[in-house]
């Protein structure tokens, strides 16, 4: 039932685990501290300005590319960073925006949007772009990288209130027309699934990236090139994938760029069945193209099912799904 999120590698061996963070772990560990306190100082540094010009966005972003690429090699993360063939993304890409689409990597878009595996997406989203993010309010408290994603200027959202999403989805909105209006300010990363998966299937879109009706940026995250042990966290916890993948000597995924998505009436019109609202058509257009290109499933299951279903691997018993009604 829970395919989504159940992850398929080989189960954690604690003895290897032991094993694994003695030789390399504690080595990878004070790297990962030096190189997130160095983001943190550089970025506040430069935040605490009273006004930011396009140069101090600039030197932020470079900073923090380079640095999480160091962070990252010496995790023992190795990223294959590319983007595919033009063939392959004009057949998909014409189906949805038309014959007349041409491929754009680097015009106008109002922010960044992937797929959703672990923590580690964010540092290839950082790496890769030099951008924050729009994280559930949690992570702001996390020791040291919660000072981190504050300083990109990341949007916070606690999942469990009401006024607190609404007000997300205004500064959502607020940031995606001053970036695309070419304003002084970080860039920043949805992940429009609203929960991590196992890296083989994609959930339904949250609406947050698409209602405004600007052009997004995607890219794919292929966490699962090792049956032995996947970046992907699926439903498991955070901080044992974490302590898992500094005991490995290294890890390998693939990040994939797309070039911008941008919403015309060629595609509203062919796809009107996606949806009643322009952003429905928009965020199914989005994840169809994701799927054909990163060879995903598509997904009718979200973040609530998630919770259910690590409620039962907690208490080991089906839950009425009525306590986790979809919304």
């Amino acid at each position: 039932e829970f395919e989504e999120y159940r992850r398929k590698d080989e189960p954690v061996n604690f003895f290897s685990l032991f094993v694994g963070i003695l030789l390399f772990g504690a080595i990878k560990l004070i790297f990962n501290i030096i190189c997130t306190l160095t983001i943190t100082y550089k970025t506040l540094a430069i935040i605490n300005k009273k006004k930011l010009t396009k140069e101090d966005i600039n030197n932020i972003r470079n900073h923090v590319k380079n640095i999480t690429k160091f962070f990252l090699k010496y995790s023992g993360v190795i990223a294959d960073y590319k983007r595919l063939p033009d063939e392959k993304i004009l057949k998909v890409y014409k189906k949805y925006f038309g014959p007349d689409y041409k491929i754009d990597y680097d015009g106008k878009f109002s922010c960044y949007i992937s797929n959703h595996t672990s923590m580690y997406d964010l540092l290839f989203a950082m790496a890769s772009f030099g951008c924050g993010f729009v994280a559930k309010a949690a992570i702001r408290d996390t020791p040291i990288f919660g000072k981190t994603v504050s300083a990109l200027q990341a949007i916070f959202v606690d999942r469990n209130n009401t006024d607190s999403k609404n007000n997300t989805m205004d500064q959502i909105i607020k940031r995606q027309k001053q970036f695309y209006a070419g304003e002084p300010v970080m860039p920043f990363m949805i992940y429009p699934e609203g929960t991590t998966t196992s890296g083989r299937d994609i959930l339904r879109f949250k609406k947050g990236a698409f209602v405004s009706l600007l052009p997004v940026k995607a890219s794919i995250l292929q966490p699962n090139l090792s049956d032995k042990y996947h970046l992907s966290c699926g439903s498991s916890d955070v901080a044992l994938n974490f302590m898992r993948s500094l005991s490995k000597l290294y890890v390998k995924a693939e990040y994939i760029e797309l070039p911008i998505i941008a919403p015309n009436e060629y595609m509203y019109n062919n796809f009107s069945h996606f949806g009643k609202e322009k952003w429905e058509i928009f965020a199914e257009v989005s994840r169809e193209i994701m799927c054909e290109l990163g060879g995903f499933k598509k997904s009718e299951r979200g973040i609530k099912d998630n919770f259910r279903y690590c409620s039962c691997l907690k208490k080991k018993t089906l839950l009425d799904s009525k306590e986790y009604k979809i919304e």
